[in-house]
């Protein structure tokens, strides 16, 4: 393992440790799963979207600690994790389905 993905490894560390103690403690109003959901249940866009996110931002910094970033690659880093906001501002709302 290289000192680049020894250091990143520890940053992801910290940051999954601090969401951890953020949801355990009860003076602070915080709720890891408010992340993957919508209107009280798992939303698979917020899913899709907060993998997405994780995934493609490690593959940017890795990238990036390569020395092989592109303009191409921050174009499509931008754009697979903005279509699905994007596409859920323009999507048309859903018919509810009431019975007379």
């Amino acid at each position: 393992m290289r000192a680049a993905d020894a250091a990143l490894l520890i940053v992801a560390l910290v940051i999954l440790w601090s969401f951890y103690r953020a949801q355990r403690d009860p003076d602070f109003h915080f709720d890891l799963f408010d992340l993957l959901m919508e209107n009280g249940k798992v939303s698979r866009l917020a899913f899709a979207f907060m993998a997405t996110l994780g995934v493609t931002s490690f593959l940017m910094v890795r990238l990036t600690i390569d020395g092989k970033m592109t303009e191409g690659y921050f174009g499509l880093y931008s754009a697979a994790w903005i279509a699905p906001i994007i596409a859920k501002l323009f999507a048309p709302a859903p018919i509810s389905q009431t019975t007379p």
